[in-house]
């Protein structure tokens, strides 16, 4: 998965006229109208305003115009940092730790982290708390990454809460604590998390934490499955397989390993191998016509999330920078609008 990136814009003193050029930017970004925004920002572009340089500098990353340049992003920031601001020095932050436009530097992120979440960066505060959790550009210290974390732990983000499920979870930093561990997990998987649904799916089939209900693995799997993530693929291969779910279902089985195996995932592809050898030519016929139909499903991302809805963790009302972030950032693509801790950030669970 990627990371994460929370905006909260900072007001300095500008002229009035850069002032209305950035309320007019803003305006235009929130209604996904970018070719607008860009074009209202160029005034106070010019006045070197440090929250137009960031806007134009996150259009820039993400290419919302049309033109993606990391290279100028990261000039844009860097320009914005120097004058002091905060959001622009977290991005910058997350340029060097992933090394878009810039060689990856994790020490040089966890400084420029630092001094953010010192200044009340939320972002900050959460991707040093990852850094310290994987032991990049610092020693881990997962008593150091529960402080932090704990510390914005009410903040709407599903990576945020993803990694605190892990905490609470393994007991990493904090005492284990089960119920702790599957509310922020289903806090993560209701704002949109694959990984999220994806480790709710494994407690439900296996009883961790939960009471077992088979059923309830099977929808959060999918959830994930069907925006390819290749292991709730092949964990609902398996339950197919071995009839978890009622009567075995090869074809549906097949189809799903096909997918995992599609994305790589080695051990669907010798999973694939095994079912087929048990399986009759009519029933590989029968599973390729359900595959047909399985990668339209994946590509339309046609399922629901189970996730009981948990009052102030949803994503609602018009876009914003701070939504589509998050929107983004839980579908399991790209940064979008905002740079997030996704999957890359996730590997140890």
């Amino acid at each position: 998965m990627k990371k994460i990136f929370l905006f909260a814009l900072l007001f300095s003193t500008v002229s009035s006229l850069s002032l209305a050029d950035y309320a007019k930017g803003l305006d235009a970004f929130q209604h996904g109208d970018y070719m607008t925004t860009e074009a209202e920002l160029r005034g106070c572009l010019a006045e070197k305003d440090p929250r137009c340089q960031y806007l134009t500098a996150f259009m820039y990353y993400h290419g919302l115009t049309g033109i993606q340049s990391y290279d100028k992003a990261f000039a844009l920031f860097s320009e914005a940092t120097e004058q002091g601001n905060t959001d622009s020095r977290t991005f910058l932050g997350y340029m060097y730790d992933e090394g878009k436009g810039v060689k990856k530097d994790k020490k040089k992120a966890f400084e420029l982290y630092q001094i953010s979440s010192e200044e009340g960066d939320v972002t900050a505060t959460m991707n040093l708390g990852v850094l310290y959790y994987r032991g990049e550009g610092v020693p881990q210290n997962y008593d150091k990454a529960f402080e932090l974390m704990s510390s914005i732990e009410e903040a709407k983000h599903p990576v945020l809460q993803f990694y605190l499920g892990n905490l609470y979870f393994y007991g990493y930093g904090t005492s284990k604590n089960m119920s702790r561990a599957v509310q922020c997990y289903k806090r993560s998987a209701q704002l949109a998390s694959i990984e999220a649904h994806y480790v709710l799916g494994h407690l439900y089939q296996n009883g961790i934490g939960v009471d077992t209900d088979l059923q309830k693995a099977r929808e959060y799997y999918e959830y994930a499955a069907v925006r390819g993530f290749a292991l709730a693929q092949y964990n609902l291969a398996t339950m197919y397989a071995d009839g978890q779910l009622g009567e075995v279902n090869k074809p549906l089985a097949y189809a799903w390993l096909e997918e995992a195996a599609n994305n790589d995932l080695e051990k669907a592809k010798e999973a694939l191998a095994l079912l087929s050898e048990t399986m009759s030519a009519t029933e590989i016929s029968d599973a390729k016509k359900e595959g047909v139909s399985l990668s339209k499903r994946v590509a339309n991302k046609d399922a629901a999330s189970p996730v009981e809805l948990e009052a102030g963790y949803t994503i609602t009302g018009r876009t914003t920078v701070k939504a589509k972030q998050q929107e983004e950032q839980a579908s399991g693509g790209g940064f979008g609008a905002r740079p997030v801790r996704s999957s890359t950030m996730i590997r140890r669970r």
